[in-house]
């Protein structure tokens, strides 16, 4: 049988992970906002566009994954503080 206190260890690691997953995303978030500028401006010299449409769908998906981590720390946050 699991312990009250290892149970809100489990939950404090989880939330040490959702927030290097936060660090990570916006990180990442970052990288592509500037490769996105790079490409767009490297096009205006290109006869093609060198810009893949799927990275202006992923820059706009980092919103998203970024309010479900924070919602999920928020909760693990929560259950510990109740344990």
């Amino acid at each position: 049988m699991t312990s009250i206190g290892e149970v809100k260890l489990a939950l404090e690691q989880s939330c040490e992970l959702l927030r290097d997953a936060y660090r990570c995303v916006r990180e990442a978030e970052s990288a592509l906002v500037e490769a996105v500028d790079a490409l767009g401006k490297a096009s205006a010299n290109h006869h093609q566009p060198l810009l893949p449409p799927e990275f202006a769908k992923a820059r706009e998906m980092f919103a998203d994954e970024l309010e479900l981590i924070v919602t999920s720390l928020e909760l693990a946050r929560r259950l510990t503080t109740e344990l």
